[in-house]
């Protein structure tokens, strides 16, 4: 009887959850709707930040601003735009959490050519790769950290979903 109740109560939160559009299709939710995301995190040090993902990753940056209420910030993105970081710093540098090894930002590459060109110019701009936390990217991809610790992977193939 639990698991009826349990079930009940999940399948009624799906249904409160979705919208049908004037199709008739079952929209699950606005993420459906959106058409870009950004990822933002501060840090204390935003021109080594700009250095890192302009320079040694390649990303190019969408907008930047500066003294903001005291703030100073960069968005950086992919070639097609839709998906990008940004980074602000504030005037007053405060302690900000460390990130764990866990948190990652992977890059996936459908070429080994692509992969191994990715690596070279990392090593080239003087990044070293680290040790993974989880041994399942060990064979298969490279991890090296930007400037403030967080993780970048580079994998070597593309993200297939089940």
């Amino acid at each position: 009887m639990k698991n009826i109740l349990i079930g009940i109560f999940v399948s009624s939160i799906l249904i409160c959850c979705q919208r049908v559009d004037n199709s008739g299709n079952v929209n699950h939710g606005i993420i459906e709707d959106a058409v870009q995301f950004r990822i933002a995190r501060p840090t204390n040090q935003l021109v080594e930040i700009k250095k890192f993902y302009t320079e040694a990753l390649g990303m190019k940056v969408l907008g930047s601003f500066s003294d903001h209420d005291g703030y100073s910030g960069l968005m950086l993105g992919m070639p097609n735009s839709k998906y990008h970081l940004e980074f602000t710093e504030h005037e007053i540098k405060e302690h900000l959490p460390k990130p764990t090894k866990e948190n990652l930002l992977v890059l996936y590459f459908d070429t080994p050519e692509k992969y191994d060109a990715a690596n070279r110019q990392l090593l080239e701009f003087g990044v070293k790769p680290v040790e993974p936390e989880n041994p399942y990217w060990i064979g298969k991809s490279k991890t090296y950290e930007d400037p403030d610790k967080w993780r970048i992977v580079l994998f070597n193939g593309v993200y297939q979903s089940n």
